[in-house]
């Protein structure tokens, strides 16, 4: 668990530091876009405008981090920290050993809240460092904004964790339940994004687009307590 967690951390940790690297390249990039064919990037939703305000620091920040690279990976955190967390103890046939030593309200409540805790302390780092990078280097940046995200993203964790930990307490392998996890994101995404009726199940038109809308928000939060219920009780009732 703490080398999956550090790795992850530092991963991210470092691609915002590549990402801020990159941004003394955006004058370059603008120019080599100008000799794309007329027409070709609009495919791609990719306007003139758009690329002129890359160079814009509050705008670069907005789009390529929460927009992209933090917001694409706030999911697959959650999965890769909460697949194993029961699975894994009941296929190393641990699980025993740890009920006798504590109840099992206690035992689900340790195993579940300690990584979702260590979860939302590392978003809140990745969510939030663009703010003193911004005042270090005298660049504006829309921090009210900042905030909403990190709501957003605090909220799509928080339910895809609690999805994950659902699918890692029934089953007995620690496979199983990150398969599940990722093909639930995966058909979820897809069904949401071609079905304007479901469009509710695309977290990530969500969290990438950082807008903390009512209905979304809560249908996202119950949906995570449900499953955190779901999963105490399967946890309550299973036989080890």
């Amino acid at each position: 668990m703490k080398v999956r967690f550090l790795v992850m951390f530092f991963l991210l940790l470092g691609t915002f530091v590549l990402l801020v690297v990159m941004k003394d390249y955006t004058p370059a990039l603008t120019e080599m876009l100008k000799n794309v064919p007329e027409g070709f990037l609009e495919k791609f939703g990719v306007t003139e405008d758009f690329i002129k305000k890359l160079s814009e620091w509050n705008f670069y920040i907005i789009t390529q981090w929460y927009g992209k690279n933090l917001g694409q990976f706030v999911p697959i955190l959650a999965i890769i920290i909460a697949f194993p967390i029961f699975a894994r103890e009941i296929e190393n046939e641990t699980i025993e050993l740890l009920l006798v030593r504590m109840s099992r309200e206690k035992l689900f409540n340790v195993k579940f809240f300690a990584p979702l805790v260590f979860t939302f302390a590392a978003l809140a780092v990745l969510a939030l460092v663009p703010i003193p990078v911004s005042w270090f280097i005298g660049e504006r940046l829309d921090t009210g904004l900042v905030f909403k995200y990190f709501l957003v993203e605090m909220i799509t964790t928080y339910l895809w964790f609690s999805v994950t930990v659902f699918f890692s307490v029934i089953s007995s392998d620690q496979v199983k339940p990150l398969i599940a996890s990722i093909a639930l994101l995966a058909g979820t995404t897809v069904l949401g994004g071609f079905v304007k009726t479901l469009s509710t199940l695309n977290t990530y038109s969500y969290v990438l687009k950082g807008d903390v809308t009512l209905w979304p928000s809560l249908i996202y939060t119950l949906t995570g307590v449900v499953f955190t219920y779901l999963s105490w009780r399967s946890f309550k009732t299973r036989d080890f």
